[in-house]
């Protein structure tokens, strides 16, 4: 359940084209998803779905064809392209699959960069830093090169960068897809942990095994949300390959009707 009842995200009716040759082909078809403050929504669905274009929509870089995409009821293409870019600096932090690091930077100097691009004072920065690193468990890596660390404590030192700026949603592109199952499931904890305190996660990923960190789901296929579920039990685990969970239905993700098959 999300922490109080305003919406943060609203996407009505999108949709998105790409010209191919002399005529167009629809990628994403009438989506519709809103997202509250301190809920955890998890996107996801077979590759090729829309996952990505969605995405990059929702986040000011790619124009859709038509739709709204609201933030804290702001039409975001109403906006002009250096406002979006300035809403999303200061509002939205984004953490992708493979973490990008400034090589000549050890792991707190990369996480201080963001506000030294703002002109934040020293002594706030580097306050900050260490706050973000010891949230998320970092804090005895501080003074380590980012590339020499594990692809977990790589995502871990990521998140700590993403919340410097305070954002009021963190955006997971596949924040997983590099990681092993303990590392994973450390990362998505620590989203919760972040959820637990109000702030709000939108994560799109191809691994059915983390839908049950989710406070909402949102299932794609074809470019189309065929399904938004809220778990009744948030306390349930979600399992694959058993006789009355996931079982046989787990490779037939584009079945729309998957997330009810699961009886969560």
């Amino acid at each position: 359940m999300a922490i109080n009842g305003n919406k943060l995200l609203e996407i009505r009716d999108m949709r998105k084209s790409f010209s191919i040759g002399d005529g167009a082909v629809e990628i994403l078809k009438g989506i519709n998803i809103t997202v509250d403050k301190g809920e955890f929504g998890i996107i996801f669905g077979p590759s090729g779905c829309g996952k990505s274009t969605l995405l990059h929509c929702l986040l000011g870089l790619e124009n859709p064809t038509s739709g709204k995409v609201l933030m804290e009821g702001q039409d975001v293409y109403a906006m002009t392209e250096d406002q979006r870019s300035i809403y999303r600096r200061h509002k939205v932090s984004i953490i992708y699959q493979q973490p990008l690091w400034i090589s000549a930077l050890n792991v707190i100097e990369n996480v201080m960069f963001p506000l030294h691009l703002l002109d934040y004072p020293e002594e706030e920065i580097e306050k900050k830093a260490h706050e973000v690193l010891t949230h998320v468990g970092m804090e005895k890596w501080a003074a380590y090169v980012p590339t020499t660390l594990s692809s977990g404590q790589q995502q871990k030192i990521s998140l700590a960068r993403a919340l410097m700026l305070d954002p009021l949603m963190i955006v997971a592109d596949e924040p997983t897809g590099n990681l092993d199952t303990v590392s994973g499931q450390e990362l998505l904890q620590t989203f919760m942990g972040l959820v637990k305190l109000g702030k709000t996660v939108v994560m799109v990923t191809h691994d059915l095994e983390y839908l049950r960190y989710g406070t909402k789901i949102f299932h794609m296929v074809d470019g189309e949300v065929v399904e938004t579920y809220e778990p009744k039990n948030a306390n349930k685990t979600i399992t694959f390959g058993k006789k009355g969970g996931a079982g046989e239905d787990t490779a037939n993700v584009r079945d729309p009707k998957f997330l009810e098959k699961l009886h969560l």
